[in-house]
C-alpha cells in the first residue's frame, strides 16, 4: 500500500476514534444554546385566583448583589386557575459555569405578591431541567409596598421574596439600598441610572436615566374633606359624591350630594339645597387653629346655614408635617452651631427621620386631635465635635419630649414640650 494512502488511513481513524470520544462530531458542536426551565404552580388553598393575576417565573443568581434576576417569563394569566404550567428560557450566554443557580415564582396581583414559592436550586448543566411542582405560599406585602403616581406615569413598588422590585409598564428592575443623605435611595441592580428616593410623603423616580415627573403615593379613593368647628359643635365631610353636614352637636344632620366646587385663588365655595334651605360652605386655604385644643389645620372654613354663620377648621393637621424637609433654626432659644445641619421628614408611613447634628435619627410620630407625640427608634453612633455632640443631645431629648405642634406667622413649625421647651424648624424649598 502507498505510503500517502496509509497517511489518510491513519487519519481517518483518528478522525473516528476522536468523534467517539466526544460523542460525535455534529452532536457536540449543537451543544443547546438555551437552558428550559419547565414546571408548574400550585397551591392547596380552596380560593380560585383573579382573573387580572399574573404569574411570573425568574432564575436568579444568589451570588449577585440582591439575589440578581438573571431570566423572567410573566403570564397574564386571564381567569386560568391551578396548576398553571410554566416554561422558561434562559439564555446560556448570561450562565457562569460551575455557578448554582435558583428559581422562584410568584402570582402578581396589580404589581404586588399574593403567593410564591419558596426558591429551588438548580445546577443549569442540562438542556431542559423539569423543576416539578412548585407549591405556593400565600404573602403578605411589605409594609413598604406602595403605588405611586408620578405624573400621567404610575409606577409600582412591591416585593418579590424579600427583594424590593420597581416596576412600569411592562418594566420591572430589582432596586436595593443606595447611599443618600437625606431620605431613602434606592438603585436598580447592576443599573444605576435607574433610581428611587424617597423623602417624607414625596418620591422621585428616574428610569434609564429619565426622570419622571414628582410622584405622590396612590391611596385610591381620596378620604373626605372633613372641617370642624365649636359652640355650637359642628362638623363637615366632602366627600366626592355626597357632602354630610352635622350641626348642633349632631342633633341637625343633613345630606347632600356634593356640589361642583366654586373657585378662585386661594378659595372653593361648595353651595347646597337642603329642605329649601341652601348650604354654603367656604373653604380658604388659610391656617386655622382649632379653638379648643389649638391643632393647627391646612383651611379656615365658614359654613353658612339657616341664617347662621359658622366657623371652624378644616383639612388633616398632617398635611402641614409632610410634604418635605425641615431645617432646625432654635433648640428652646440656642441657636445652631456654625455649619451644622439638623433636618426633619414627616413620612406617609409615620415616621420622622433625618440628620441630628452627627448622626442619623429614626423615630415613629402619632397624630391624634389633641397632640403630636414622637417615640424615637434609632439613631447611629458616630462620633463628632463637642460641640456638635451636645447640640445633638439637646435635639434628641427634646424631640423625645414633644407633645404638640403650632406653625409660626412666617411658616415655621414649632415642636413644644409640655415644660415649655422647643424645637423651631423652617422647609426648605423642593
Amino acid at each position: 500500500m502507498p505510503r500517502r494512502l496509509m497517511l489518510l488511513l491513519a487519519l481517518a481513524s483518528l478522525a473516528a476514534l476522536t468523534a467517539c470520544a466526544t460523542g460525535g462530531g455534529p452532536a457536540a458542536a449543537d451543544q443547546p444554546q438555551m437552558l428550559s426551565i419547565k414546571g408548574s404552580l400550585t397551591y392547596r388553598a380552596r380560593a380560585a385566583l383573579p382573573p387580572e393575576t399574573v404569574a411570573i417565573t425568574e432564575l436568579k443568581d444568589p451570588s449577585a448583589a440582591n439575589g440578581g434576576v438573571v431570566a423572567e417569563r410573566r403570564m397574564d394569566l386571564q381567569g386560568k386557575q391551578v396548576p398553571i404550567p410554566f416554561e422558561l428560557d434562559v439564555d446560556r450566554a448570561k450562565l457562569v459555569d460551575g455557578r448554582q443557580y435558583s428559581v422562584r415564582a410568584a402570582f402578581l396581583l396589580r404589581g404586588r405578591p399574593t403567593w410564591v414559592s419558596d426558591p429551588v436550586a438548580i445546577a443549569p448543566q442540562a438542556g431542559t431541567i423539569d423543576i416539578g411542582v412548585l407549591d405556593m405560599k400565600p404573602y403578605t406585602a411589605l409594609a413598604f409596598a406602595s403605588d405611586l403616581q408620578c405624573g400621567d406615569r404610575k409606577v409600582t413598588v412591591g416585593f418579590v421574596g424579600d427583594v424590593m422590585r420597581l416596576t412600569t409598564g411592562d418594566r420591572s428592575f430589582d432596586m436595593r439600598p443606595a447611599t443618600s443623605a437625606s431620605g431613602s435611595k434606592y438603585e436598580a441592580v447592576g443599573d444605576p441610572s435607574t433610581t428611587l428616593w424617597t423623602k417624607g410623603s414625596d418620591a422621585a423616580v428616574v428610569v434609564k436615566g429619565v426622570s419622571y415627573p414628582p410622584c405622590t403615593k396612590n391611596t385610591g379613593t381620596p378620604a373626605p374633606f372633613r372641617a370642624t368647628g365649636n359652640e355650637p359643635g359642628w362638623r363637615l365631610d366632602i366627600g366626592e359624591t355626597e357632602m354630610t353636614f352635622l350641626a348642633s352637636n349632631g342633633k341637625k344632620r343633613v345630606v347632600t350630594p356634593t356640589p361642583a366646587a366654586e373657585k378662585s385663588e386661594g378659595v372653593r365655595r361648595y353651595v347646597a339645597k337642603s329642605g329649601g334651605s341652601d348650604l354654603t360652605v367656604t373653604v380658604f386655604d388659610q391656617l386655622c387653629s382649632d379653638t379648643m385644643t389649638g391643632m393647627p389645620h391646612p383651611n379656615t372654613v365658614v359654613v353658612l346655614f339657616q341664617g347662621k354663620t359658622l366657623n371652624g377648621c378644616g383639612g388633616d393637621p398632617v398635611a402641614l408635617l409632610r410634604g418635605g424637609e425641615w431645617v432646625v433654626e432654635d433648640i428652646t432659644g440656642a441657636r445652631m452651631v456654625e455649619l451644622s445641619r439638623i433636618t426633619l421628614a414627616f413620612g406617609a408611613d409615620g415616621k420622622v427621620s433625618g440628620t441630628a447634628s452627627c448622626n442619623r435619627y429614626g423615630a415613629e410620630y402619632t397624630l391624634t386631635g389633641e397632640s403630636l407625640t414622637i417615640a424615637r427608634s434609632y439613631a447611629t453612633r458616630m462620633a463628632c465635635d463637642a460641640l456638635l455632640m451636645d447640640q445633638e443631645r439637646a435635639f434628641l431629648e427634646v424631640l423625645d419630649k414633644v407633645h404638640r405642634f403650632e406653625m409660626g406667622p412666617d411658616a415655621t413649625l414649632i415642636l413644644h414640650t409640655a415644660d415649655r421647651r422647643a424645637i423651631t424648624a423652617r422647609r426648605t424649598p423642593h
